[in-house]
């Protein structure tokens, strides 16, 4: 990458990942290679390798509310964050499938 102009998008990164190795006589591997050599610089730029589905969960005890002694409304919470990430990889799958 060009240290004068450094890179801030995301597909200009790729590209210049590329770029690099292509000069270097190296051969292109990767997810962005593969999508470069099917689509060209529109293939990059359209969806770029950088980007994609990052999740991070992170988990914290709750107690028990005393007001519910035989409902559990954590379960309740549970399964609404299930359904979430459930639906955002499923809606990840569906775009790789169109991008396709």
């Amino acid at each position: 990458m060009m240290g004068f102009w450094p890179a801030t998008d995301r597909a200009q990164l790729d590209y210049e990942r590329l770029r690099e190795m292509a000069l270097a006589g190296t051969t292109l591997i990767g997810p962005a290679a593969t999508r470069f050599q099917q689509g060209g610089l529109l293939a990059l730029i359209r969806r770029p390798s950088s980007v994609g589905p990052q999740l991070v969960a992170t988990l914290i005890e709750v107690p028990r509310p005393r007001w519910s002694p035989y409902v559990d409304p954590r379960l309740d919470v549970l399964a609404d964050a299930y359904a979430l990430i459930e639906a955002a990889v499923r809606d990840a799958y569906q775009s790789l499938e169109v991008a396709q």
